[in-house]
């Protein structure tokens, strides 16, 4: 692709966003550069054209791209004041985003216990599954952001739902990257990824308690990894 930018294949919508703002944040993709075509980046990443379409219509929403009939998708220009609004939304610890998960994520199970389909528990189940085929940091950061969004979804709450996609859009933040790439080793996602299966087992079987208690030790165990590898936490 123009400028060494390639696309790796996503499990997601969020994934493919992640690596688009990356290299929207870092310089990669320069202002006006044109964007491949939703079919091409379709086949790059596998997912389907309107998954890379609502991708498209994220990012130009937050005025980081823009689309023109006929001509194609481009970079944005960097509108006066954006990028000290950008720095405002983005400029956070990491401790402060594992302060705030470890408060409201074991609160959601209540919800998702009372509210959640079988069949969305199975599609929970069926996210966090995909985390085992991990070999790579990038890989665990999107299947482990992947599985934390779907907690959120699976409340069938709107409102959950759009804190839960902010939450994951806060971790395309260049400390909260260093600290995954930093921290990373195949040892500790595994002990992660049986916890996040944990955490399903027990909402399969509407077991309140016991996938709080699951999440909480999870979260916990995620944040005392971090507390080791860096002083940031």
């Amino acid at each position: 692709m123009r400028d060494g930018w390639s696309i790796t294949p996503a499990h997601s919508r969020d994934g493919l966003l992640a690596q688009c703002r990356r290299a929207l944040g870092d310089g990669t993709l320069q202002p006006g550069q044109r964007l491949p075509n939703e079919r091409q980046l379709a086949q790059m990443s596998g997912l389907s054209r309107s998954t890379v379409r609502a991708a498209f219509d994220l990012l130009e929403r937050e005025g980081l791209i823009v689309r023109h009939v006929g001509r194609g998708t481009f970079v944005a220009e960097p509108q006066e004041g954006a990028g000290e609004a950008v720095a405002a939304q983005t400029d956070f610890r990491p401790a402060e985003l594992m302060e705030f998960r470890l408060v409201v994520e074991p609160a959601l199970v209540e919800l998702i216990v009372v509210t959640a389909t079988d069949s969305r528990l199975e599609a929970l189940l069926q996210t966090a599954r995909r985390g085992r085929d991990v070999v790579r940091w990038q890989e665990a950061e999107e299947a482990d952001r992947a599985f934390h969004r779907a907690l959120f979804d699976a409340t069938d709450n709107r409102i959950f739902a759009d804190l839960g996609h902010r939450l994951s859009a806060m971790r395309d933040s260049r400390s909260w990257m260093r600290l995954k790439e930093g921290s990373f080793s195949l040892e500790k996602w595994r002990v992660y990824q049986q916890e996040h299966e944990a955490i399903v087992a027990a909402l399969l079987d509407r077991n309140a308690e016991s996938a709080r208690n699951a999440l909480r030790r999870h979260l916990g165990g995620v944040r005392a990894n971090a507390q080791m590898a860096t002083s940031d936490l």
